[in-house]
């Protein structure tokens, strides 16, 4: 069976399961050239960096803790995590929680290749649309 959802449904899923996750309220705390990005509770969950560390054409930059990345994938079924989709409506709530005007995410996602799993990197910049070049 084929479920179809629309880009407006998928947007309002991944906002309740980050709102759920994190909390509808997240902070940031601002250190020399990387943003904090915090959940209620005080735990780091993203990282955004504004000079060093930053991907190539991007000017804020923003990356995703590993454990944050586990806990979104244990919620969230692969098949709903698509990369595109998934990094522009990520961008989007933490830009509208924050305020900052963030225009890339770097991640790392899980393959599986011949029977063996392994995390690959995925660069994505919005404003280009496109994924970046490494």
């Amino acid at each position: 069976m084929i479920v179809e959802i629309t880009k407006l449904q998928y947007k309002r899923l991944i906002y309740k399961l980050l709102d759920t996750l994190y909390g509808p309220k997240i902070s940031y705390r601002w250190s020399n050239d990387l943003i904090e990005i915090i959940s209620n509770e005080g735990q780091e969950i993203f990282y955004v960096y504004t000079k060093f560390g930053r991907a190539r054409g991007c000017k804020k930059d923003m990356y995703v803790i590993g454990s944050t990345d586990e806990e979104i994938n244990d919620f969230i079924p692969k098949a709903a995590t698509r990369k595109k989709l998934f990094s522009k409506t990520l961008l989007s709530y933490v830009n509208e929680k924050t305020g900052l005007d963030i225009d890339c995410i770097e991640f790392f996602y899980p393959k599986t290749t011949k029977g063996v799993e392994h995390d690959k990197k995925y660069n994505f910049n919005v404003k280009k649309n496109k994924k970046n070049k490494m």
